[in-house]
């Protein structure tokens, strides 16, 4: 991971409201439990414990997710 002053970049999942059908198979694959349902729609809930494994990305079966670099601040 790069780190730019107070921020850690990492390739974090995105997630596409407009392909999204709400499966949660995101969620359901999720090795770390990052990702969470909120209100039936997918979100990183936990952007630390992420891992970047892509496992979102590669299970989603409409390409609604992608891995986009992302700075965050770590706790």
């Amino acid at each position: 991971m790069k780190t730019t002053e107070d921020k850690t970049l990492k390739r974090l999942p995105q997630f596409s409201p407009a392909r999204c059908k709400l499966c949660g198979i995101c969620i359901h694959f999720c090795p770390v439990n990052a990702i969470e349902s909120c209100d039936g729609t997918p979100r990183l809930a936990d952007p630390a414990a992420c891992t970047s494994c892509g496992l979102c990305q590669d299970m989603c079966p409409d390409w609604a997710v992608s891995l986009e670099p992302t700075a965050f601040d770590e706790v």
